[in-house]
């Protein structure tokens, strides 16, 4: 097989067979290219049988891409290596293995609706609020511990400390139980019970280890603590481990990935080979040497310089914007000005840290009637968060919308079933009543706790409607955030899926107020039927050509000729709740590094003076990461809008976090001078009374640690979370 296509690191790394490698591969340095050669090198040159040859990733899309690519480069008729992912590698063996571990061959796997379905009826049979204990955050722990490393056993004898510990290691301990009664797997099963397997059956571990003398793992930066095990077990008898990655763009630790894994490999393998792949061939010279500049800040990063021998191309235009909203339409204007001088919609990609910020795009390339698809998520209007809260909005304007009603009935979770629901729709119809007007009344056979939450419901609803005409849409809004509770849930479920809901659900409040200053008489009926044009718009999914909205997450492994980064301001990009640790701010880092290197030709960063939350207007200041990349890299343009014409510039680090702490004196001044202090008590509207066991972050990121009782910790930030001070 002819390797003369190659460079000389990637002819190292294919010609490296014996023993185990590490490739560190950087942003568009021929990474699958050099996996598929080195795969074909075995086979054809050193007569390697394809059976022998494991080859592990973490998507089936980039699974079935290595698959086509080998086919490419072997003669036709050959046999194929074992390609997979770590979960079908894993269901492959146990479908072969698992009755060893009383597994039929014949499990079922839970997909996430499936768990929770599965939690829900062993909270329900503990007669356990599933307001506390929610079966998304308990599906999420359990899922965290088996990535881990940890049975349920083993995360029962870890839960000892309190009651709320244990009462979640006991619905764990059930939820095992209740899954090995129905043969049944999760995804987090997968791994775990694979390992497990190897590790309690010797001889079964033994024959896939002889089986598979070659093993290449890919996105080996993206690999958590049970799949690393997994590694370690599967390749310790031939020890020709080769695994490909960069540590560079590890950007899933909120998913358990563990950076570690590929920084200590060299520790694990002190005699493995590593090959630095450092030339991209992506990208031109200016954005290849901004983003390696960028990265260059990290600490914890293995020592090597991303570099090309493209062109030196344009620079990376900067611009600032007075709102997201200017933000947009500046943007979307220079894709309109790209296309009409004959480039496709395709060749633009704009890219945002957080799905929220996607509204102000959806909205700018409406108005120009440009197609745009956002990968990896939906539109904003589609948004399961933003759906409930029109449903709320729906049936406020119009009583008689059952279908809006249902939708919410119990959204949050009221303890409103499907049962109460089924005995609510009889009434109705025997009746002659509307579903809303059912709330207040006493339906038979529902008991009495219940019966007091649908009137609660009812109450909220009649008070909303009686402020139609007194208060503002967004009003309206931000009053049903509040008293339906949907708010609280959000902000006590404490992930980062939340956190982005909560986002999303600020962003429609924010659309609703300035849908009021462009419309001064605006109703909140005519908003909704703004809202309902923009929802039944063609699908477009058959559209042959369109830009891409995307966050910088679902950007990792794509390029695009016309980069946009907008929204670089603190808070957003780097991300608030990444801030307080330098682990985190290092990961937002990474985050950057990987859009930067996303663009091959042109990159344009952007950020807005001032934002808004929940309709009040926040001011914001440049991301830091901008101060990192090198000037000469990088040009200002002088801003038209309607506040007049300014030029952009950075400012200094230290004056911005000088400006921030004025602007949020008045949230400093209670945390510093003593309202908010470590052991001062709160009340929450939610969990009652508690004392402040911790302070940390400022200004509109400062977050306390609540412990209500003797066993519930929460956490909340101050901007969000309104806390009674009570002595």
């Amino acid at each position: 097989m002819e390797l003369a296509s190659l460079n000389d690191e990637q002819r190292l790394a294919v010609e490296t067979v014996d023993g185990p490698l590490l490739i560190l591969a950087g942003a568009g340095s021929g990474k699958t290219r050099v996996i598929t050669y080195r795969i074909a090198n075995l086979i054809l040159n050193h007569k390697i049988y394809p059976n022998q040859i494991l080859a592990v990733t973490f998507t089936n899309k980039a699974a079935e891409e290595m698959r086509n690519r080998c086919r490419s480069l072997l003669p036709e008729g050959t046999a194929e290596p074992l390609v997979r992912t770590f979960h079908s590698l894993c269901l492959y063996l146990l479908r072969r293995e698992g009755k060893v571990l009383g597994l039929g061959s014949n499990f079922t796997v839970y997909d996430s609706d499936m768990q929770e379905s599965l939690i829900k009826e062993i909270l329900k049979s503990k007669d356990m609020d599933t307001k506390e204990f929610r079966p998304s955050s308990l599906a999420n722990q359990f899922s965290q511990a088996k990535d881990s490393f940890l049975t349920a056993e083993e995360f029962a004898k870890k839960k000892v400390d309190d009651a709320y510990s244990k009462t979640i290691a006991s619905v764990f301990l059930e939820y095992e139980k209740r899954k090995d009664l129905r043969n049944a797997l999760d995804f987090g099963d997968l791994i775990l019970k694979t390992v497990i397997l190897f590790r309690d059956f010797p001889v079964i571990l033994e024959k896939y280890q002889r089986l598979w003398k070659y093993i290449m793992v890919d996105e080996y930066q993206d690999t958590n603590k049970i799949q690393y095990h997994l590694v370690q077990s599967l390749s310790s008898f031939h020890k020709n481990l080769c695994v490909v990655g960069d540590d560079d763009q590890s950007i899933y630790s909120w998913r358990g990935a563990d950076i570690s894994n590929i920084l200590n490999f060299k520790k694990d393998y002190p005699e493995a080979v590593v090959v630095k792949l450092e030339e991209n061939y992506r990208s031109t010279r200016t954005i290849i040497e901004s983003a390696a500049a960028l990265i260059s800040h990290n600490k914890q990063r293995t020592n090597k310089t991303l570099r090309t021998e493209n062109p030196l191309g344009d620079k990376i235009k900067f611009t600032s914007f007075q709102n997201e909203m200017e933000e947009a339409e500046g943007i979307v204007q220079k894709i309109q000005v790209g296309a009409r001088k004959g480039q496709k919609y395709s060749n633009f990609a704009i890219f945002y840290r957080t799905n929220s910020q996607s509204r102000y795009f959806e909205e700018a390339l409406r108005k120009r009637a440009i197609p745009y698809k956002i990968f990896g998520g939906f539109r904003f209007f589609d948004r399961k968060e933003v759906k409930d809260l029109i449903a709320y909005l729906s049936v406020i304007v119009n009583p008689v919308d059952s279908t809006s009603l249902l939708r919410i009935i119990n959204s949050p979770p009221r303890g409103i079933g499907d049962t109460t629901v089924n005995r609510i729709l009889k009434y109705s119809v025997e009746e002659g009543l509307s579903l809303y007007e059912c709330l207040h009344k006493q339906v038979p056979d529902i008991k009495k706790g219940t019966l007091q939450k649908l009137n609660s419901l009812y109450r909220m609803f009649d008070s909303e409607m009686e402020d139609l005409g007194k208060k503002t849409p967004s009003e309206i809004a931000y009053d049903v955030l509040e008293h339906s509770g949907y708010r609280e849930y959000l902000e006590n479920e404490g992930t980062e899926d939340s956190f982005s809901r909560l986002s999303n659900l600020n962003e429609f409040v924010n659309a609703l107020k300035e849908y009021e200053e462009t419309n001064p008489e605006a109703t909140l009926e005519e908003y909704l039927s703004s809202i309902s044009l923009i929802t039944s718009e063609e699908n477009t999914k058959d559209l042959p050509d369109y830009v891409i909205l995307m966050t910088v997450h679902n950007a990792k492994g794509l390029e695009f000729h016309h980069v946009f980064m907008a929204g670089m301001e603190e808070g957003t990009f780097p991300h608030f709740l990444s801030i307080d640790s330098p682990e985190g701010i290092e990961e937002e880092r990474r985050l950057a590094y990987v859009a930067i290197t996303r663009a091959r030709k042109h990159l344009d960063i952007s950020y807005s003076r001032f934002t808004r939350k929940f309709g009040e207007v926040d001011a914001r200041f440049p991301s830091q990461f901008l101060e990192e990349i090198p000037k000469e890299y990088m040009e200002g343009e002088f801003t038209e809008t309607k506040y007049g014409v300014r030029r952009p510039e950075v400012t200094p680090r230290a004056e911005r976090f000088q400006k921030s702490e004025e602007k949020f004196e008045s949230i400093q001044a209670k945390v510093g001078n003593g309202e908010f202090q470590v052991g001062t008590k709160v009340r929450h509207k939610v969990y009652g009374e508690g004392r402040i066991l911790s302070i940390s972050g400022s200004g509109d990121n400062r977050k306390v640690e609540v412990r209500f009782g003797s066993h519930l910790d929460k956490k909340f930030l101050l901007a969000y979370t309104p806390l009674e001070i009570i002595s």
